[in-house]
């Protein structure tokens, strides 16, 4: 009765061929089960990947860092004030960089260079600040890569960032009596101009400077952005941020080579609660200005990265200060 249920040709079998096979039928059954988990691996590397991109163009997407000069200037008006001058000052090289100016018949200008990723609105409040607007020429300048100064790619050289905003602020007629304000990599931009072209500014405010080449090494965020499922999803703001803090530490140490020959006055405003930019930066300008005429550093405790928003007086102060000094 039982012999009737088995298959004929399995009772043929000797006990070799039995083995041989169920270890075949297993062979059968272990690959289908790597093939599903094959596929389960790529759906979640699939989804994961999917999730990775979403975020990056997510988290990019909401931050912007530029506002229309025609929404600016409404926000001018509709504070009773006069709107700067937004202006694209083009070269035979084919680049252009992007300022406003609040005009004003003055002997001094004040120029701003924002930090990575930004724009010129870093320092919009500035340019609305009524003790400043009665004293000096106010500018805050796009840097190459960002606004409206040719944000289709990055310009990871800061002594091209130095060429291009000192070129676009000669052909404005603003050289000499000038005091350049930097936060951040805008301060290595504002060094930069000051060791290339000496004639250009009387003085210098770097704000959270990042300078040291031996503090400005990449972290895990900017490897993370050069995968390309989160390359993809970035804006062009953040990708061109990352592209040029990838290869920051030999541009600091071309311009640490430099530092020893910048002569003009300096005043450095640190927080010691800087996350971004660490703080012994200020310590590493102690030692390599060592050619300025007057360098002055601010450490101020309990004071966080984002200084142009959260401590806006203390710049300032350092405004008034150089200005009072150049102007005996």
């Amino acid at each position: 009765m039982i012999q009737r249920c088995i298959e004929p040709h399995i009772l043929l079998r000797s006990d070799a061929s039995v083995v041989r096979w169920l270890s075949e039928v297993n062979w059968v059954i272990n690959l289908k089960s790597i093939r599903k988990k094959i596929r389960n691996c790529l759906t979640i590397l699939c989804v994961g990947c999917l999730v990775v991109f979403g975020f990056s163009a997510g988290f990019s997407g909401c931050m912007s860092f530029r506002t229309e000069p025609e929404v600016l200037k409404t926000e001018f008006l509709e504070e009773g004030l006069v709107a700067p001058k937004f202006d694209i000052v083009t070269s035979d090289d084919d680049w252009s960089i992007h300022m406003a100016t609040v005009e004003g018949e003055f002997d001094w200008t004040v120029v701003f260079v924002h930090g990575s990723p930004g724009s010129l609105d870093a320092f919009i409040s500035f340019l609305k600040n009524d003790e400043l607007r009665s004293r000096v020429r106010l500018v805050s300048v796009d840097r190459p890569g960002f606004g409206l100064s040719d944000p289709g790619e990055a310009v990871p050289s800061i002594e091209e960032q130095a060429f291009r905003i000192r070129h676009a602020l000669v052909q404005k007629g603003i050289e000499g009596n000038v005091i350049l304000v930097g936060h951040s990599l805008g301060g290595a931009v504002v060094a930069r101009i000051a060791v290339d072209y000496p004639e250009l500014a009387r003085g210098l405010i770097l704000v959270a400077p990042s300078v040291d080449p031996d503090l400005v090494g990449r972290r895990w965020y900017n490897y993370l952005a050069k995968f390309p499922l989160v390359y993809w999803g970035l804006s062009r703001d953040w990708k061109n941020s990352n592209d040029e803090i990838y290869p920051l530490r030999e541009q600091m140490e071309l311009l640490k080579n430099r530092l020893d020959t910048l002569s003009e006055s300096v005043i450095v405003i640190q927080g010691m609660k800087d996350r971004l930019v660490h703080p012994e930066n200020a310590d590493f300008i102690e030692r390599e200005l060592r050619g300025a005429e007057r360098l002055d550093v601010w450490r101020i405790e309990d004071m966080n990265h984002f200084v142009p928003w959260t401590h806006p007086e203390l710049i300032e102060r350092a405004i008034y200060q150089l200005l009072e000094e150049v102007e005996r």
